[in-house]
């Protein structure tokens, strides 16, 4: 087997999406002057080269892989290889918009699910389960400014939202959902007056959920939704109502 090379990946200075990230491990392999049978480093050592999280970048390897320029062996002997010596962009054009269709589709079972998920915790959560929430959101208005810390208070507080509703196969489902978030979540811009807005509305979805406001819970869920899928259309170059429909109804 070929000795890896050093691989002349910069950081990604862009909106951290798994598409950057393609195009700079390409980058990378070109400047190192990899050939068929190389090895890349790692997924730790190469997401921290390319200054982006382990989810999206598995996304961006994902992508690599079915376009026939990688492959990631698991186990024993494992790691990145490449395996083909000329760049196949005809085929990469093309998984980078099936991946593209992937996005659309989890962001779209994000909001039925997670509105689901919403009114059964809304229904049945304790006492325990808001002073949990409002625990979060104590965590998220503290990290505000900071991107790393506001996103992990975030992914608390909907997990504490999934925790609310007791019922094991809900949270099954949304660990499922949860997993396909991660490198959608990444590609989102943050900044202080985002972070702002993302308390707001969780700070609002406590509210309407205490008060059992089921309109006023779909009004909130449904702008926070949108936070993300605005972000996804934006980058696609269309309205967001061109991916996404309209609002869905909670079913009041």
């Amino acid at each position: 087997m070929a000795e890896r090379r050093p691989t002349a990946v910069e950081p990604i200075h862009t909106a951290r999406t798994f598409e950057a990230a393609i195009e700079h491990i390409i980058d990378g392999i070109e400047r190192a002057r990899l050939r068929s049978g190389d090895r890349l480093p790692n997924e730790e050592e190469l997401a921290a080269a390319l200054g982006i999280s382990r989810p999206t970048l598995r996304q961006a390897l994902r992508v690599l892989e079915s376009a026939g320029l990688l492959s990631v062996r698991r186990g024993a002997g494992g790691g990145i290889f490449v395996i083909a010596d000329l760049v196949p962009m005809e085929a990469l054009t093309t998984s980078i918009a099936l991946e593209e269709e992937v996005i659309v589709d989890v962001l779209r079972a994000r909001r039925v699910l997670e509105s689901a998920v919403a009114v059964h915790a809304m229904q049945v959560m304790s006492d325990d389960d808001v002073s949990e929430l409002e625990r979060t959101v104590d965590l998220l208005r503290a990290a505000i400014g900071n991107r790393r810390h506001v996103m992990r208070a975030d992914g608390m507080f909907h997990r504490a939202i999934v925790r609310a509703a007791h019922c094991r196969t809900l949270e099954a489902a949304m660990r499922a959902v949860g997993r396909h978030m991660a490198p959608i979540r990444d590609a989102y811009s943050g900044g202080v007056e985002l972070d702002r807005k993302t308390l707001e509305v969780h700070e609002h979805q406590i509210v309407a959920m205490r008060a059992r406001d089921g309109e006023a819970l779909e009004a909130v869920l449904d702008v926070h939704y949108t936070m993300l899928e605005d972000v996804v259309a934006a980058q696609r170059g269309v309205a967001r109502a061109e991916l996404f429909g309209s609002s869905l109804s909670l079913g009041r």
